[in-house]
C-alpha cells in the first residue's frame, strides 16, 4: 500500500509505503528517503528524533541529496551549501507498486532558476533500496558534484566496521579526529573523510555484529565516497541531533565530489546511483 500523508504540515508531504517486502517513508521535501526497513528487520536508515521540518532547512537523517553541487558552489559561494535539492519540494512523476511488491517512484525537480539543470530521482523500494539521482537538461557547461548523504542506523557507532576502502586514499577534514583502526575502518569520535578515487565497482560493507547484519552499498556514476560522523561532542551541540545521538549512525555517502573534476556540457546528463542491501549475519 502506498499513501500520501502530511504529519508535519502541508509543506511536507510524506509518501508512506507498506508492502510485503518493506516499510518506508519518502519526503517530497528534499526527495529524501526518511525510513526504509525490509520486512521483519530493523530500520536501515537513521532519522534524528530532533529533525526540524521547516522550509529552507535540511532534514537530519535518512538520505539527504546534495545537488547539483557538493559543499560550496565553486562559481558562486553565496549560494546554499550542498545545493538546492534537499530544501526543495519535488513533484511526483510516477508511482507504481508492482506485482512483485516493489514500489517504483519517480520524483522530478524542474529548473528553479535560469541556467540550472533539471533533476529527477528514480527509486526502487523493496527488499533492496536503489536510488538514482539524475541530472538532465543541462543548459550550459557547468562544474558538477553531488552526494547521497546516507545515514545508516547502527547498534553502536564505535563498534561497527566498514570494509572496501582499505586501498583508497582519503583526506580527513575533522580537525579533532582521533586515530582509528583502518583495516577494516572502525571509526571513533569525529570523522569527516573524503575517499578519492574510489573505483566504481568497489563494494562498501558496513558490518554490525551486535545487530546481526551487514549493509552492502554499491555505487555507479561515483568516483568517491564520504564517511562522516560528528562524534559525541559536536553531535551534542547540533540542535537537530543532540546528546547521545551520534552513536546511532554512520554516514557512508555515495558521491561525485569536486575533486573528480566533472564538467557537464550542454545537453548532457549524469546519473548517480546507490544500491543498498541488508545481509543477515548469524
Amino acid at each position: 500500500m502506498v499513501t500520501t500523508e502530511y504529519p508535519y504540515g502541508e509543506d511536507f508531504p510524506i509518501i508512506r509505503i507498506d508492502t510485503k517486502l518493506c516499510s518506508a517513508e519518502v519526503s517530497l521535501y528534499g526527495a529524501q528517503v526518511l525510513r526504509w526497513a525490509p520486512a521483519g528487520q530493523r530500520p536501515v536508515l537513521y532519522m534524528s528524533p530532533k529533525a526540524v521540518f521547516r522550509k529552507g532547512k535540511a532534514l537530519r537523517g535518512g538520505i539527504p541529496l546534495c545537488w547539483p553541487w557538493f559543499g560550496k558552489n565553486s562559481e558562486d559561494p553565496s549560494l546554499p551549501s550542498h545545493g538546492i535539492a534537499r530544501t526543495s519540494l519535488w513533484q511526483v512523476g510516477s508511482c507504481e507498486e508492482g506485482e512483485d511488491g516493489r514500489v517504483r517512484l519517480l520524483l522530478a525537480l524542474p529548473p528553479e532558476q535560469e541556467l540550472m539543470p533539471s533533476g529527477a530521482v528514480a527509486m526502487e523500494i523493496g527488499e533492496e533500496l536503489t536510488l538514482s539521482l539524475i541530472t538532465l537538461d543541462v543548459p550550459r557547461s557547468m562544474p558538477f558534484s553531488a552526494a547521497m548523504h546516507s545515514y545508516f542506523a547502527v547498534s553502536d557507532y564505535e563498534q561497527v566496521a566498514l570494509t572496501g576502502l582499505e586501498e583508497c586514499a582519503f583526506t580527513e577534514y575533522a580537525a579533532d579526529a582521533v586515530p582509528h583502526a583502518e583495516d577494516p575502518l572502525i571509526p571513533a569520535g569525529h570523522i569527516d573523510r573524503i575517499y578519492h578515487p574510489v573505483p566504481e565497482n568497489t563494494e562498501l560493507i558496513l558490518h554490525d555484529p551486535a545487530w546481526g547484519r551487514s549493509i552492502r552499498i554499491c555505487r555507479a556514476g561515483s568516483g568517491s565516497a564520504v564517511v562522516w560522523n560528528p562524534g559525541e561532542a559536536l553531535g551534542a551541540s547540533m540542535g537537530d541531533l543532540g546528546a547521545g545521538q551520534a552513536c546511532g549512525f554512520l554516514a557512508v555517502e555515495t558521491t561525485a565530489v569536486p575533486a573528480e573534476n566533472l564538467l557537464l556540457r550542454c545537453g548532457e546528463r549524469h546519473e548517480l546511483t546507490t544500491r543498498i542491501q541488508v545481509i543477515p549475519v548469524s
